[in-house]
Protein backbone atom coordinates (compact mmCIF):
# COMPACT_ATOMS: atom_id res chain seq x y z
CA UNK A 1 0.00 0.00 0.00
CA UNK A 2 2.55 2.56 0.96
CA UNK A 3 4.54 1.77 -2.31
CA UNK A 4 1.21 2.38 -3.68
CA UNK A 5 1.06 5.78 -2.44
CA UNK A 6 4.67 6.47 -3.05
CA UNK A 7 3.75 5.63 -6.77
CA UNK A 8 0.66 7.96 -7.15
CA UNK A 9 2.44 11.14 -5.02
CA UNK A 10 5.04 10.40 -7.80
CA UNK A 11 2.76 11.02 -10.74
CA UNK A 12 1.06 13.62 -9.26
CA UNK A 13 4.57 15.81 -8.34
CA UNK A 14 5.65 15.06 -12.48
CA UNK A 15 1.79 16.30 -13.70
CA UNK A 16 2.29 19.11 -11.70
CA UNK A 17 5.62 19.71 -13.07
CA UNK A 18 4.29 19.57 -16.92
CA UNK A 19 1.45 21.67 -16.25
CA UNK A 20 4.16 24.26 -15.23
CA UNK A 21 5.20 26.76 -17.85
CA UNK A 22 8.89 25.86 -19.39
CA UNK A 23 10.26 28.73 -21.70
CA UNK A 24 13.57 27.79 -23.73
CA UNK A 25 15.81 30.12 -24.53
CA UNK A 26 17.93 29.32 -27.66
CA UNK A 27 21.26 31.63 -28.92
CA UNK A 28 22.20 31.71 -32.76
CA UNK A 29 20.56 28.29 -34.82
CA UNK A 30 23.31 26.76 -36.69
CA UNK A 31 21.45 23.59 -37.96
CA UNK A 32 18.03 24.17 -38.84
CA UNK A 33 17.16 20.42 -39.67
CA UNK A 34 18.13 19.71 -35.93
CA UNK A 35 16.31 23.00 -34.68
CA UNK A 36 13.01 21.52 -36.77
CA UNK A 37 13.59 17.99 -35.16
CA UNK A 38 13.29 19.73 -32.01
CA UNK A 39 9.97 21.24 -32.62
CA UNK A 40 8.19 18.84 -34.38
CA UNK A 41 8.78 17.31 -30.73
CA UNK A 42 7.62 20.52 -28.88
CA UNK A 43 4.72 20.64 -31.13
CA UNK A 44 4.01 17.16 -30.21
CA UNK A 45 4.33 16.92 -26.70
CA UNK A 46 3.35 21.16 -25.43
CA UNK A 47 1.26 23.88 -25.77
CA UNK A 48 3.45 26.65 -27.45
CA UNK A 49 2.44 29.66 -26.09
CA UNK A 50 2.85 33.20 -27.58
CA UNK A 51 4.48 36.40 -25.83
CA UNK A 52 0.92 37.93 -25.03
CA UNK A 53 -0.64 34.32 -23.73
CA UNK A 54 1.66 34.80 -20.73
CA UNK A 55 1.36 38.39 -20.01
CA UNK A 56 -2.44 38.08 -20.11
CA UNK A 57 -1.72 35.12 -17.57
CA UNK A 58 0.49 36.79 -15.63
CA UNK A 59 -1.27 40.52 -15.24
CA UNK A 60 -5.32 39.03 -16.11
CA UNK A 61 -4.86 35.71 -14.60
CA UNK A 62 -5.75 34.38 -17.74
CA UNK A 63 -4.72 30.29 -17.42
CA UNK A 64 -2.55 28.79 -19.75
CA UNK A 65 -2.53 25.76 -21.54
CA UNK A 66 -2.30 22.34 -19.90
CA UNK A 67 0.92 21.82 -21.10
CA UNK A 68 2.63 25.92 -21.64
CA UNK A 69 5.64 26.41 -23.27
CA UNK A 70 7.19 29.06 -25.00
CA UNK A 71 10.08 29.32 -26.98
CA UNK A 72 12.57 32.78 -26.97
CA UNK A 73 15.99 33.49 -28.35
CA UNK A 74 18.70 35.97 -26.79
CA UNK A 75 20.81 38.29 -28.65
CA UNK A 76 19.20 38.29 -31.96
CA UNK A 77 21.82 36.97 -34.41
CA UNK A 78 20.68 36.70 -38.11
CA UNK A 79 20.68 33.22 -38.02
CA UNK A 80 17.33 33.33 -35.92
CA UNK A 81 15.74 35.02 -39.28
CA UNK A 82 17.77 32.68 -41.42
CA UNK A 83 17.67 29.52 -40.10
CA UNK A 84 15.01 29.49 -37.19
CA UNK A 85 12.51 31.28 -38.69
CA UNK A 86 11.74 29.72 -41.93
CA UNK A 87 10.92 26.58 -39.33
CA UNK A 88 8.76 28.45 -36.93
CA UNK A 89 6.88 29.74 -40.09
CA UNK A 90 6.05 26.51 -41.75
CA UNK A 91 5.33 24.93 -38.40
CA UNK A 92 3.17 28.52 -37.27
CA UNK A 93 5.30 28.36 -34.42
CA UNK A 94 5.38 31.88 -32.31
CA UNK A 95 8.52 32.50 -30.31
CA UNK A 96 9.99 35.94 -28.23
CA UNK A 97 13.56 37.03 -30.10
CA UNK A 98 15.32 39.36 -27.47
CA UNK A 99 17.46 41.20 -29.79
CA UNK A 100 20.56 43.78 -28.35
CA UNK A 101 19.05 47.41 -30.01
CA UNK A 102 22.45 49.13 -30.75
CA UNK A 103 23.18 46.82 -33.37
CA UNK A 104 19.97 46.48 -35.27
CA UNK A 105 21.09 47.76 -39.33
CA UNK A 106 24.48 47.11 -38.64
CA UNK A 107 27.30 45.25 -38.91
CA UNK A 108 28.46 45.18 -35.78
CA UNK A 109 29.85 42.68 -34.23
CA UNK A 110 28.56 40.92 -30.45
CA UNK A 111 31.79 41.83 -28.68
CA UNK A 112 32.12 38.49 -27.18
CA UNK A 113 32.77 37.27 -30.66
CA UNK A 114 34.95 40.30 -31.54
CA UNK A 115 37.26 39.26 -28.44
CA UNK A 116 37.59 35.63 -29.71
CA UNK A 117 37.81 37.15 -33.32
CA UNK A 118 41.20 39.03 -32.19
CA UNK A 119 42.71 36.53 -29.63
CA UNK A 120 41.66 33.12 -31.30
CA UNK A 121 39.51 30.50 -29.91
CA UNK A 122 41.45 29.15 -26.54
CA UNK A 123 42.69 32.31 -25.27
CA UNK A 124 39.65 34.44 -26.39
CA UNK A 125 36.96 31.94 -24.81
CA UNK A 126 39.35 32.73 -21.91
CA UNK A 127 39.28 35.93 -22.10
CA UNK A 128 35.74 36.37 -22.85
CA UNK A 129 34.94 34.74 -19.28
CA UNK A 130 37.11 36.87 -17.32
CA UNK A 131 36.03 39.89 -19.02
CA UNK A 132 32.48 39.34 -18.11
CA UNK A 133 33.39 39.74 -14.52
CA UNK A 134 35.08 43.24 -15.60
CA UNK A 135 33.66 46.52 -14.64
CA UNK A 136 31.55 47.72 -17.68
CA UNK A 137 33.63 50.53 -17.82
CA UNK A 138 36.84 48.47 -17.68
CA UNK A 139 35.31 46.17 -20.57
CA UNK A 140 34.46 48.77 -23.20
CA UNK A 141 38.07 50.08 -22.68
CA UNK A 142 39.72 47.01 -22.64
CA UNK A 143 37.98 46.24 -26.55
CA UNK A 144 38.77 49.97 -28.02
CA UNK A 145 42.48 48.99 -27.23
CA UNK A 146 42.38 45.70 -28.64
CA UNK A 147 41.07 46.90 -32.02
CA UNK A 148 44.08 49.64 -31.92
CA UNK A 149 46.28 46.38 -31.00
CA UNK A 150 45.19 44.32 -33.01
CA UNK A 151 47.15 43.42 -36.49
CA UNK A 152 43.72 41.90 -37.97
CA UNK A 153 41.08 43.62 -39.88
CA UNK A 154 38.12 45.10 -38.60
CA UNK A 155 35.86 42.17 -37.44
CA UNK A 156 32.18 42.60 -38.98
CA UNK A 157 28.96 40.42 -38.34
CA UNK A 158 26.14 40.88 -40.14
CA UNK A 159 23.29 42.03 -37.53
CA UNK A 160 19.56 41.95 -38.16
CA UNK A 161 17.74 45.08 -39.99
CA UNK A 162 14.76 47.06 -38.93
CA UNK A 163 12.32 45.59 -42.30
CA UNK A 164 13.38 41.41 -40.64
CA UNK A 165 12.05 42.67 -37.12
CA UNK A 166 8.82 43.98 -38.45
CA UNK A 167 8.63 40.64 -40.71
CA UNK A 168 9.13 38.54 -37.48
CA UNK A 169 6.52 40.49 -35.55
CA UNK A 170 4.42 39.25 -38.38
CA UNK A 171 4.33 35.97 -37.91
CA UNK A 172 3.86 36.18 -34.28
CA UNK A 173 7.40 36.62 -33.10
CA UNK A 174 7.51 38.93 -30.64
CA UNK A 175 10.62 41.48 -30.61
CA UNK A 176 11.55 42.43 -27.29
CA UNK A 177 14.34 44.15 -24.83
CA UNK A 178 18.23 42.71 -24.88
CA UNK A 179 19.44 46.17 -23.45
CA UNK A 180 21.52 48.44 -26.19
CA UNK A 181 24.55 46.59 -25.88
CA UNK A 182 24.52 43.64 -24.18
CA UNK A 183 26.88 44.65 -20.82
CA UNK A 184 26.74 42.54 -17.61
CA UNK A 185 23.95 44.81 -16.37
CA UNK A 186 25.56 44.26 -12.27
CA UNK A 187 29.11 45.32 -14.09
CA UNK A 188 27.34 48.82 -14.56
CA UNK A 189 26.93 52.09 -12.66
CA UNK A 190 23.94 53.24 -12.28
CA UNK A 191 24.42 56.01 -14.79
CA UNK A 192 25.34 53.54 -17.26
CA UNK A 193 22.92 50.81 -16.80
CA UNK A 194 20.23 53.55 -17.22
CA UNK A 195 21.61 54.92 -20.47
CA UNK A 196 21.59 51.14 -21.37
CA UNK A 197 17.74 50.51 -20.84
CA UNK A 198 16.74 54.01 -21.75
CA UNK A 199 18.35 53.91 -24.92
CA UNK A 200 16.64 49.96 -25.72
CA UNK A 201 13.54 51.04 -24.38
CA UNK A 202 13.31 54.21 -26.96
CA UNK A 203 14.00 52.02 -30.10
CA UNK A 204 12.00 49.43 -29.45
CA UNK A 205 8.81 51.89 -28.06
CA UNK A 206 9.43 53.75 -31.63
CA UNK A 207 8.52 50.67 -33.77
CA UNK A 208 5.83 49.47 -31.84
CA UNK A 209 7.73 46.53 -29.95
CA UNK A 210 8.04 45.37 -26.46
CA UNK A 211 10.02 47.51 -24.81
CA UNK A 212 8.60 46.72 -21.47
CA UNK A 213 9.77 42.92 -21.56
CA UNK A 214 13.14 42.43 -21.01
CA UNK A 215 15.84 39.41 -20.99
CA UNK A 216 19.26 40.01 -18.79
CA UNK A 217 21.94 39.66 -21.27
CA UNK A 218 24.17 36.93 -19.90
CA UNK A 219 21.54 36.37 -16.97
CA UNK A 220 23.23 38.84 -14.75
CA UNK A 221 20.79 39.39 -12.07
CA UNK A 222 21.04 41.14 -9.04
CA UNK A 223 18.03 42.79 -6.98
CA UNK A 224 19.33 46.47 -7.15
CA UNK A 225 19.66 46.05 -10.89
CA UNK A 226 15.73 44.79 -11.20
CA UNK A 227 14.75 47.80 -9.22
CA UNK A 228 16.51 49.82 -11.32
CA UNK A 229 14.53 48.25 -14.71
CA UNK A 230 11.74 48.88 -12.24
CA UNK A 231 12.10 52.46 -12.49
CA UNK A 232 12.73 51.95 -16.36
CA UNK A 233 9.49 51.01 -17.43
CA UNK A 234 10.30 47.09 -17.62
CA UNK A 235 7.15 44.80 -16.67
CA UNK A 236 8.75 41.18 -17.28
CA UNK A 237 11.97 40.25 -17.26
CA UNK A 238 13.59 36.97 -18.12
CA UNK A 239 16.70 34.89 -16.47
CA UNK A 240 18.69 32.42 -17.76
CA UNK A 241 18.85 30.18 -14.62
CA UNK A 242 17.84 27.05 -16.36
CA UNK A 243 14.46 26.27 -14.13
CA UNK A 244 11.15 25.40 -15.10
CA UNK A 245 9.02 28.29 -13.88
CA UNK A 246 6.88 27.71 -10.17
CA UNK A 247 3.23 28.05 -10.41
CA UNK A 248 3.22 31.41 -9.40
CA UNK A 249 5.12 33.51 -11.72
CA UNK A 250 7.15 36.24 -10.41
CA UNK A 251 6.92 38.35 -13.82
CA UNK A 252 10.49 40.27 -12.65
CA UNK A 253 12.00 36.76 -12.70
CA UNK A 254 10.82 34.39 -14.92
CA UNK A 255 12.62 31.16 -15.14
CA UNK A 256 14.15 29.88 -18.51
CA UNK A 257 16.09 26.40 -19.19
CA UNK A 258 19.18 26.47 -21.53
CA UNK A 259 18.72 24.70 -24.87
CA UNK A 260 20.37 25.02 -28.36
CA UNK A 261 19.76 23.84 -31.73
CA UNK A 262 21.95 21.03 -31.68
CA UNK A 263 20.61 20.10 -28.42
CA UNK A 264 20.64 15.86 -29.05
CA UNK A 265 16.88 14.90 -28.96
CA UNK A 266 17.17 12.98 -25.97
CA UNK A 267 19.22 15.46 -23.88
CA UNK A 268 16.45 18.14 -25.06
CA UNK A 269 13.85 15.52 -23.28
CA UNK A 270 15.53 15.27 -20.41
CA UNK A 271 16.02 19.54 -19.93
CA UNK A 272 12.53 19.51 -20.53
CA UNK A 273 11.71 16.79 -17.81
CA UNK A 274 13.22 19.02 -14.90
CA UNK A 275 15.60 16.45 -13.98
CA UNK A 276 18.19 17.84 -15.35
CA UNK A 277 17.87 20.69 -13.70
CA UNK A 278 18.24 18.98 -10.17
CA UNK A 279 21.25 17.23 -11.20
CA UNK A 280 23.04 20.18 -13.04
CA UNK A 281 24.15 21.77 -9.56
CA UNK A 282 25.33 18.23 -8.15
CA UNK A 283 27.83 17.52 -11.49
CA UNK A 284 29.09 21.19 -11.17
CA UNK A 285 29.71 20.24 -7.65
CA UNK A 286 31.49 16.84 -8.69
CA UNK A 287 33.49 18.41 -11.39
CA UNK A 288 35.20 21.17 -9.08
CA UNK A 289 35.62 18.40 -6.45
CA UNK A 290 37.53 16.54 -9.08
CA UNK A 291 39.87 19.50 -10.36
Amino acid sequence: MADSNQNLSEKSNEKTANSRLKILAYHNITNPEQFENQIDYLKNNYDIINLDSLKNHIFSNDPLPENPLLISFDDGDFSIYKNAFPVLKKHHVPAVVFVITGLINTYKPFWWDEIIYHLGPVEGEKKVWEVKNWPNSKRKEFLEQLRIDSKKSTFVHRQLSSEQLFELKEHDIAIANHSFSHPMLNQCSEEALREEIYNSFQFLKENQFEPEVFAYPNGNFSEKVEETLKSEGIKMAFLFDHKINSKKINPLRISRLIVDDITPLWKFKFILSGYHTKILPITKKIGKFLK
